[in-house]
């Protein structure tokens, strides 16, 4: 049921949308024929606000079943097709898929959440074939690689590697995505530990904008991931690691808005967690 909240310690998980199947894959580096498709998931689709109590500091999140992901102001939705939409993160390409079972209201109501809670943007669809058609995303990647590189900069790139080190990704995201939003309900996130900061974001939707409320930045997750990434590849020997941890986040810089991200000392407070986790 949308709509659905349940209380904790320090704040409150709200259901803001469910539906109960949708596919999720993710899109790896490729052209043309060898461009890799990988269904992750296939379950039920929820996307969730967090919100902090006490600092009315927010975290939207996506998940198909178990695995889950961030969603910001400052981070891309592209709608591709009538029930088909893309996420754009740094190094990472998901399609999300709703089945044809999934009414036009059911879709509209989303695509409300993501006006709201992401920078939303709709790609002209419907010359690409039918959406489940197994040729459709590679039909419709270029277009949204595109409008990412206007946005985002040229700097934005899937992450190179073998499906593997793409699939490690993903994993270490989701984990993180799930960290932090249970750290904003159960007190773990400290204030000490976030800096709140004002940006500049397309907005052409007039999205309303409380203040006293502060959305997540999308590098409150990408921050972890990527020094989670550089420790162990610089760890292996390769230092050039140090040079590519300063590239640009697959965050719009471009409505004023206010916006939370760890500061060093969260950030570190974190890693520590983490690197224990794994230790």
């Amino acid at each position: 049921m949308i709509g659905t909240r349940r209380e904790h310690p320090h704040g409150t998980v709200t259901d803001i949308f469910k539906f109960e199947r949708a596919s999720l894959l993710v899109m790896g580096i490729g052209h043309g024929d060898e461009q890799p498709f990988t269904v992750l998931r296939v379950g039920a689709f929820v996307v969730n606000l967090y919100v902090q109590a006490i600092t009315h500091i927010m975290m939207t999140t996506c998940a198909v079943g178990d695995l889950k992901w961030p969603l910001s102001r400052d981070s891309m939705v592209v709608r591709v097709g009538e029930r088909s939409f893309a996420f754009v993160m740094l190094g990472l390409l998901y399609g999300l898929q709703l089945p044809l079972v999934c009414d036009e209201d059911t879709v509209d109501t989303l695509e409300r959440v993501f006006m709201k809670f992401c920078d939303y943007t709709t790609l002209e669809y419907g010359e690409n074939g039918p959406e489940h058609d197994p040729s459709f995303w590679a039909a419709v990647r270029p277009f949204i690689e595109g409008i990412a590189r206007v946005k985002l900069g040229n700097n934005w790139r899937l992450m190179e590697g073998n499906p593997a080190a793409s699939l490690s990704k993903v994993l270490r995201t989701s984990a993180t995505t799930k960290t932090m939003s249970n750290a904003i309900v159960t007190g773990f996130l400290k204030p000490t530990h976030v800096d709140n900061y004002v940006v500049r974001i397309e907005d052409r939707h007039k999205r309303y904008t409380n203040f006293e409320e502060a959305f997540s930045s999308i590098s409150a997750i990408t921050d972890i991931v990527n020094s989670l990434e550089t420790i162990w590849e610089v760890t292996a020997g390769n230092q050039q690691a140090l040079e590519e941890a300063d590239k640009e986040d697959g965050s719009a810089k471009t409505s004023w808005i206010k916006l939370w991200k760890l500061n060093q000392h969260g950030l570190a407070f974190f890693l520590r967690q983490k690197l224990r986790l794994l230790c």
